[in-house]
């Protein structure tokens, strides 16, 4: 049977049970070891704030990008944190190995692409089509990943996957979500924005204006208690204190299970 983007996901099931693999095992083996030990290498690599957009995070919360820009520096980050980052490097290079062992073929790994002067690199194509691989916590399984595309786009994943196929000319390309939780596997076709390299360039306008951008729609909520609480991708970003540093600045209340912080604006101190 001919293998197709459609036949992945059965196929990668499939070879994990039956362990009839295609290819050189030890081959795809090494190579995916070769992958996870540079991983965890990077990881230890001192950390250096970029001050350049990235093709990653071009569709992310623009005020976020224009302090990355400008050169602030953003708070410091968890350990936990790093170790997700870490995680996700480590299932993506076993996934793209399975894939390899089920018959499929993956090509252009890391292949380089520049959109009006905004460099990335995309994760493979598989059978010849543009897949960008995602690990995905139980929530963003339920809420972000859905067959036809993604759902709550807040991290701006449409725009970086409709980046890397502009250079290709390519109208779709996929996610392949694993759930970090489940192991299971959801492939989401997704059509791409055409005009994203009209969006970069007035993107890049954006960030050479003296103040930051507006906040993202909804980026607070009031509770029933009266408070102005932080969305979920305000509470997660870097540059939070800072950006409402001038309305009093933030007051942080971790929930019982010390898993998540919630944040809330002190709007007592506001200077104005």
């Amino acid at each position: 049977m001919e293998k197709t983007i459609q036949t992945l996901i059965p196929d990668v099931y499939e070879v994990m049970k039956s362990k009839d693999y295609t290819g050189d095992l030890d081959t795809i083996a090494m190579q995916c070891g070769r992958e996870v030990e540079q991983a965890i290498k990077n990881a230890f690599e001192p950390y250096e704030q970029k001050k350049d957009l990235r093709m990653s995070s071009i569709g992310r919360c623009e005020r976020a990008q224009w302090y990355t820009v400008k050169g602030y520096t953003p708070e410091e980050i968890d350990g936990s944190v790093y170790l997700t980052f870490l995680q996700g490097h480590v299932l993506e290079a076993m996934l793209v190995a399975l894939i390899k062992l089920s018959g499929h073929a993956v090509t252009d790994q890391q292949k380089q692409h520049t959109v009006e002067g905004v460099n990335g690199s995309q994760d493979c194509t598989i059978d010849g089509e543009l897949v960008d691989i995602k690990t995905a916590s139980a929530w963003s399984w339920d809420n972000k990943f859905d067959e036809d595309g993604i759902k709550d786009d807040s991290f701006g994943y449409i725009k970086q996957l409709s980046a890397y196929g502009k250079g290709d000319n390519r109208k779709h390309g996929y996610f392949l979500a694993l759930n970090k939780n489940k192991s299971t596997l959801k492939l989401c076709k997704q059509e791409l924005e055409q005009d994203v390299d009209t969006f970069i360039v007035d993107l890049k306008d954006k960030m050479k204006i003296d103040v930051p951008p507006m906040r993202i729609a909804n980026a607070t909520t009031i509770n029933k208690k009266g408070e102005e609480k932080l969305c979920m991708t305000c509470a997660f970003c870097g540059f939070k204190e800072e950006c409402y540093k001038a309305h009093g600045g933030l007051i942080a209340k971790p929930i019982p299970s010390g898993k998540i912080t919630n944040y809330f604006v002190d709007n007592k101190g506001a200077s104005f």
